[in-house]
């Protein structure tokens, strides 16, 4: 977890699943109660994700929509993790970049308008 000024980063762990799934999504929602302006959760190093990912995704999406702070996901081009949000529909639900560069600047350009 890392917080800088303008965001707070979520790197998620090589498999998420059922076992730590909703410790997760208390970081994720800790992060986003505590004031962070923005978050980032960073799939870029998980190799598997199951509902569970998804549904962490999915809630700290809805919690974000409540505080009004904007957030994206950070989600490889290829693997299996992007297989399942991609036939998961994630896409229409939460803005997502290729890399957290990508992500940062996409929120430094929101937050500038």
């Amino acid at each position: 977890m890392e917080i800088t000024e303008t965001c707070g980063t979520l790197s998620f762990p090589e498999e998420v699943d059922l076992s730590n799934g909703d410790a997760i999504l208390e970081q994720a929602i800790r992060l986003l109660d505590s004031g962070t302006p923005a978050l980032i959760l960073d799939l870029t190093g998980c190799a598997f994700c199951d509902s569970n990912g998804l549904n962490v995704i999915t809630r700290s999406q809805m919690r974000a929509t409540e505080l009004g702070v904007p957030m994206w996901v950070v989600l490889p081009s290829r693997g299996i993790v992007r297989q399942v949000s991609d036939v998961a529909g994630l896409q229409r639900r939460v803005a997502i970049a290729p890399d957290v560069a990508t992500a940062r600047e996409a929120l430094a350009a929101a937050a500038h308008r």
